[in-house]
């Protein structure tokens, strides 16, 4: 039944100043209990008949005019939480869900990265790691008593996201401080909602925000360059020497080979999905684009870069 609504509109007009003629006479009346029960049942007449109570623009069901079901635009994009801005600027182009806390899985080892510099590079406790134990396992096959320098180590962590060498890193000198470490590193750097339970990220209790990994990307990109040139290697090679055997080490970033990217980690657990941190130079802008509980993080950052595209037309 297909209800004009001006007519809905005059009906409730009319029905408003019945009530109220009934009102005045109810208050000149002398026997109002009776004109009270009166003025009920026609309000109530009013609000049953009013076609206000019924669907507007309903249409009646029949096979020719089958009664159709609204269409409900959902977003092309797979991730829970997701930021987009400028890492120079601070600007901030696009976001959803940006302050939520969600598992971060392997996008942790950005943090183990810098924690290992400042604690055995820059401070000289110690030069070299020595793997001790394979798991949690890996695919680089990383074998007990293989020694890496700490630059080299590095590239196994950051570029192809070796669990191995992030739980090797943190359990040189005390595993405990390290991981305490770590939270205060992402705290410091401005990752208030973030906090770290293992090296790795395998851990579900590895949780962070897309505004927090904003923070880190602001901080990578303007402190840290040195850290964001390791993850920009497509593929890098640890040859055999009498400490280690020949590891060939692959980016998993799917964005390396792209000319316009600076940098950037992804991780993907059963928890966290998938999660990525792609930091790309956007007409001459370096714009950080961060997903988080991703069905397909590529395909999402993909969506992202054509709409950020726009905006800066």
């Amino acid at each position: 039944m297909s209800i004009n609504k001006n007519l809905v509109l005059l009906w409730i007009l009319c029905s408003v100043f019945i009530v109220l003629a009934i009102a005045y006479k109810l208050d000149q009346a002398e026997d109002k209990p009776k004109i009270i029960s009166v003025v009920e049942n026609v309000a109530q007449e009013v609000i049953e008949a009013s076609p206000v109570f019924y669907e507007i623009n309903e249409e009646k069901e029949s096979d020719e005019n089958p009664k159709s079901t609204p269409t409900v635009k959902t977003s092309p994009i797979s991730a829970k939480s997701y930021l987009v801005g400028n890492v120079k600027t601070g600007e901030i182009y696009i976001m959803k869900n940006s302050r939520i806390v969600l598992p971060v899985a392997s996008m942790s080892k950005l943090i183990t990265a810098i924690q290992s510099i400042d604690q055995f590079t820059v401070s000289g406790t110690t030069t070299v790691i020595t793997i001790s134990s394979t798991t949690p396992p890996d695919l680089l096959r990383f074998k007990n008593g293989e020694i890496f320098t700490i630059n080299e180590a590095l590239y196994p962590l950051l570029v192809n996201s070796s669990n191995i060498i992030a739980e090797t890193l943190a359990s040189t000198t005390d595993r405990n401080k390290f991981m305490d470490l770590m939270s205060s590193y992402a705290w410091e750097i401005g990752m208030p909602s973030t906090y770290f339970a293992d090296p790795s990220g395998i851990s579900p209790q590895n949780v962070s925000s897309a505004s927090d990994f904003f923070a880190l990307a602001k901080y990578l990109y303007n402190l840290r360059p040195d850290i964001l040139t390791i993850t920009k290697t497509p593929k890098y090679v640890l040859a055999t020497t009498t400490e280690h055997e020949y590891h060939e080490i692959n980016s998993t970033h799917p964005f390396v080979n792209d000319p316009n990217f600076l940098g950037g980690k992804t991780g993907r657990t059963l928890q966290a999905r998938d999660t990525m941190l792609t930091i790309l130079n956007i007409k001459n802008k370096p714009i950080a684009f961060i997903v988080l509980g991703s069905e397909n993080r590529r395909k999402d950052t993909l969506y992202l870069i054509s709409e950020v595209n726009k905006l800066l037309k």
